[in-house]
């Protein structure tokens, strides 16, 4: 494995969102139980407690399974190959985009203006 510092800070990044999530799933239940979240030593509780304990336990797991760390190995080594566009073409394309939602929501708008008068047009016009 030749980026083992990537592999692991990938997994790290994963295992804080994983303890994110157990810690707030735990505090749902508790909250829709009518249950206390206790507090253990100061600020911490039982709920941010078993969210880092999940995402320890998870982070550990999943730097043993060998296909996990052998995908996430290649696609490090893959993003090194990319070529990434320089400011000027990002710059570029950005204005590009913003462009065409600006246009594209003009679009819009004048076609829900004149729709809006047709159907105001035929459903209450007095005849």
């Amino acid at each position: 494995m030749e980026n083992q510092r990537g592999v692991a800070l990938t997994f790290i990044i994963g295992a804080i969102a994983a303890g994110v999530l157990v810690r707030s799933v735990v505090w749902s239940t508790m909250q829709a139980m009518v249950w206390e979240d206790p507090a253990l030593a100061g600020p911490f509780t039982l709920s941010w407690l078993l969210g880092v304990l999940g995402g320890v336990i998870g982070f550990f797991a999943i730097m043993r399974h060998s296909t996990s760390t052998a995908f996430v190995d290649e696609t490090i080594s893959e993003l090194r190959k990319v070529t990434w566009p320089s400011r000027d073409e990002t710059m570029g394309n950005t204005g590009v985009v913003v462009g065409a939602t600006v246009f594209f929501a003009l679009l819009l708008a004048v076609y829900d203006f004149a729709w809006a008068e047709i159907t105001q047009l035929f459903l209450y016009s007095s005849g």
